[in-house]
């Protein structure tokens, strides 16, 4: 299966425990990357060529990890239990910047989700939320937006009719975002 030849990506994490995560040195803003059980998610994968459907970004709160995501309304989820929640417990993480930041993410918190992918709608899905805070908060756009249509959507179109999408709208998918040349290495 792809999904399991995946798991041996460079830069991979498995969060087994958060004992195995502090050996990693964890920053705010790193962006973590999951294979999604979600009913959507095969369907991600199957679009976007990328078994990896889900993704969040790395916040402190009081002395503990969160990841900020959209699942349902945008929440923050303590960083063992978002783990837990993924297939196989699988986790990559990717750093854009180096420098310490602190995400302002309190404005996001409690958006519905956005089953439509679109942007500025006032809802939010996993991968728009962190290209939202990065280009807002430190101006770079992570990866350029493109159309719907530009995604393999063979089979979709009653699942798009449903959702209210449009070939032409702009999106960017978790996939994305791990392309983007902002990455460090």
């Amino acid at each position: 299966m792809i999904a399991v030849a995946l798991l041996s990506v460079a830069g991979s994490i498995l969060c087994l425990s958060l004992s195995r995560m502090n050996d990693i040195e964890l920053k705010e803003g790193d962006l973590l990357f999951q294979i999604s059980k979600s009913a959507q998610s095969p369907l991600i994968a199957l679009a976007t060529g990328s078994v990896y459907t889900h993704c969040g970004i790395l916040v402190e709160k009081q002395g503990e990890w969160y990841v900020l995501e959209a699942t349902g309304p945008v929440k923050l989820t303590p960083l063992q239990q978002w783990c837990d929640k993924g297939r196989f417990k699988h986790v990559i993480s990717r750093r854009v910047l180096e420098k310490p930041v602190k995400i302002r993410y309190k404005q996001y918190l409690g958006q519905a989700y956005d089953w439509s992918f679109k942007f500025d709608n006032g809802k939010m899905y996993c991968s728009e939320l962190i290209y939202e805070i990065y280009k807002k908060q430190f101006g770079i756009e992570l990866s350029k937006p493109r159309k719907i249509g530009d995604f393999n959507l063979l089979g979709m179109r009653k699942v798009m009719k449903r959702r209210g999408m449009d070939k032409e709208q702009l999106a960017v998918a978790p996939s994305d975002l791990l392309r983007s040349a902002y990455l460090l290495d």
